[in-house]
């Protein structure tokens, strides 16, 4: 299942809410740089977990390769990386500038 990306699937999942947008978050790292990124999600029930967690999120679950995520990521200026969530835990980051 693990594609050449880190923990990143070739194949993931991103909620869009419309007009060519999609879910994003921001964090802090552990070294506490605050970065903005896409909201991934390794299945539909981890990105129906996150958008039931963040209660007036709603959108349809897009099916999506890494690569096209990314260079989503990248034309977003405001946009420093994918976050891959399992559920609502972001468990890793793959920056895309």
């Amino acid at each position: 299942m693990l594609g050449s990306f880190g923990s990143f699937p070739d194949e993931i999942y991103l909620i869009s809410v419309g007009d060519e947008k999609f879910a994003c978050n921001n964090a802090t790292t552990p070294d506490g740089m605050t970065v903005n990124g896409l909201a991934c999600f390794l299945s539909p029930d981890d990105a129906t977990t996150y958008m039931a967690a963040e209660k007036h999120l709603e959108g349809k679950i897009k099916k999506s390769s890494f690569n096209e995520a990314r260079d989503l990521a990248k034309s977003k200026p405001v946009l420093d990386c994918l976050f891959l969530f399992q559920g609502v835990q972001i468990i890793e980051i793959h920056f895309v500038r």
